[in-house]
């Protein structure tokens, strides 16, 4: 399962996410039409993915079982407990992969996993160094990661440079490999070639370092 470039095909899941930090002070809902994630301005992750078992012998219990040990495989082998479901009761301790829900209905199976990491993220999925899928995705500040080509800004204005580095505190998303993404926070600019969705989301394409800065 980690060697698949995502863990599931699509998804069409609803999460409703409270924006710490952010300046906005709202809820927004996180409703991807595909395979989607969430970068988080601490770095971690959210994926939401579904997939048809249409045809398959799949049932609910084995899928649940073969993702939950999967994760807890995963969490074990990274030095941490082997646990496929983060102990709210613990605030001293996040797992390196968390399931956060999974449900299969109709031979349709809804995943949403939450990554401590960017790094957990592609070792988990398998994608760091492949062909296909996410590729690069590290999440850092301007300041930092220093991102490099040409921009535009969220309304698709070519934007210089420089403009954009000034902005030493904004976040930013390094990333290769086609994917809607969402922010938590702004878009400000991005890479040309990105597709700004709306404010918070955007659209990658499939090949080239892209970079997107939020604040």
């Amino acid at each position: 399962m980690r060697k698949k470039s995502a863990f599931f095909l699509m998804m069409l899941l609803a999460v409703t996410v409270l924006f710490s930090g952010c300046g906005c002070g709202s809820r927004i809902t996180f409703e991807p039409e595909s395979s989607s994630i969430y970068v988080k301005k601490d770095g971690s992750v959210v994926s939401a993915d579904i997939e048809t078992f249409t045809g398959s012998n799949y049932n609910a219990d084995e899928l649940t079982a073969y993702v939950e040990q999967a994760v807890s495989s995963y969490n074990e082998e990274h030095g941490s407990q082997a646990l496929a479901y983060q102990d709210d009761a613990d605030k001293n301790t996040t797992l390196p992969v968390a399931v956060q829900s999974l449900n299969v209905e109709n031979e349709i199976a809804t995943l949403f996993l939450d990554y401590a990491s960017c790094g957990d993220y592609l070792e988990f999925n398998g994608t760091a160094g492949m062909t296909g899928g996410i590729s690069t995705l590290q999440k850092s500040t301007v300041a930092e990661l220093a991102p490099e080509g040409s921009f535009q800004n969220a309304d698709g204005e070519d934007t210089a440079l420089e403009d954009v580095l000034e902005n030493e505190k904004y976040h930013v998303v390094e990333i290769e490999g086609g994917v809607t993404m969402q922010v938590e926070g702004t878009v400000r600019y991005v890479t040309t070639g990105v597709t700004v969705d709306d404010e918070h989301t955007v659209t990658t394409p499939d090949s080239g370092i892209c970079y997107i800065v939020f604040r």
